[in-house]
């Protein structure tokens, strides 16, 4: 099977149960033509999987609503693409951690039924790097909650990549929780709390390190539902997000489009995200109690990682730094080799990230590289 339609598997809400398909073909007004087999794709696994979701209730069911989540997660937040998987991963390596992994967000209202069997079997055909910078993924790696969500309900801005005429509408509604009614959102933290509990029961409640760059436009809602959870953000040069995240949407949107879209519709995406995050993250920074929330730089994290990092533990008061040490380094080690995207800056995206993200630029100190 082709990498590429591999991904789509582990990189949308593919699992999703049948009914939240149907409700997002409607409320999009299905599937051009071209993709009507890519829907078929979708709903038979997603339909023959339903006896698995069932089971999953019955026996589980009690357990994961008795679970608690004690220990406050940390979050790690920023911008798409400003190295937040690469923070997460490393924190992910302190043993004391637990988080959503890929199999958990893959299939994640039937995970705990098919631990011992299913995940050998999904790890088959896993891919074995993403598709848009090769950064290396596998069934027991961290993975974004958001993914878990979309694969559980509609109510996810994962759907952007699969409609992405109505891309925008889905990041207003689902990052930064502009529109929604009281009732869909608790809704909203209805399926995102069982999935962190499901996380937690599975992870045999240690606290959870997250990260879905989402979070960074819903600090508020975050803060509710955990008064004591901590926050690392991860800040990196404008100039190279708005051509990431270009890169982004037109390597992920061809896997799990369902409507044709022009390529300029992506662009302005990209700096919609970028603008609109960084204004969430400036204008909600502050209702971050104080000795919550560390900051860090891609550029200073990807120079001196393990400094980086042991500032983040002083800085959220985190025990346990010797001892996730070890492990981070080994990992660190291991990355060794790994040659990151390298883009090329053209005159009209570096006068569109001046004019849409002067505030942002200003904010950091950032100029172009």
């Amino acid at each position: 099977m082709p990498r590429n339609k591999r991904a789509v598997f582990f990189h949308s809400g593919t699992m999703a149960p049948p009914t939240t398909w149907l409700r997002l073909l409607w409320e999009n007004g299905g599937a051009s033509p071209a993709y009507w087999g890519r829907v078929a794709r979708i709903l038979v696994p997603t339909t023959l999987a339903a006896p698995l979701r069932l089971m999953e209730r019955l026996r589980y069911g009690r357990a994961v609503k008795r679970t608690r989540i004690d220990k406050p997660p940390v979050f790690v937040i920023g911008v798409a693409r400003s190295g937040t998987t690469h923070l997460h991963n490393l924190l992910a390596q302190d043993p004391q951690y637990g988080s959503v992994s890929t199999f958990h967000a893959a299939v994640p209202t039937f995970f705990l039924l098919g631990r011992r069997r299913l995940k050998p079997f999904m790890a088959r055909f896993a891919p074995g790097t993403r598709p848009m910078d090769d950064v290396k993924v596998s069934m027991d790696m961290p993975q974004e909650e958001d993914v878990a969500v979309a694969n559980t309900c509609p109510f996810s801005s994962v759907y952007a990549m699969s409609f992405p005429r109505r891309s925008q509408w889905y990041f207003e509604r689902y990052a930064f929780m502009r529109g929604l009614s009281a009732r869909e959102t608790k809704r909203w933290e209805r399926v995102y709390m069982e999935v962190l509990r499901k996380a937690t029961l599975d992870g045999g409640g240690r606290r959870l390190v997250l990260k879905s760059p989402v979070n960074t436009g819903r600090i508020p809602h975050l803060l509710r539902l955990f008064p004591e959870a901590r926050f690392v953000h991860i800040v990196r040069n404008p100039y190279v997000l708005y051509a990431s995240l270009v890169h982004l949407f037109r390597s992920i949107v061809p896997l799990h489009q369902l409507h044709s879209v022009a390529d300029d519709v992506l662009e302005d995406l990209a700096a919609f995200l970028l603008r609109e995050t960084f204004r969430q993250y400036l204008r909600h920074r502050a209702s971050i109690p104080e000795g919550r929330l560390a900051e860090v730089r891609f550029e200073d994290l990807e120079r001196d990682p393990l400094g980086e990092l042991e500032a983040v533990y002083k800085a959220l008061n985190l025990p346990g730094w010797a001892r996730g040490k070890v492990e981070i380094e080994k990992y660190v080690t291991g990355l060794a080799g790994y040659r990151k995207n390298r883009y090329v800056f053209e005159p009209s995206a570096i006068e569109r990230v001046r004019r849409e993200c002067r505030f942002a630029l200003d904010a950091w100190g950032y100029s172009l590289p």
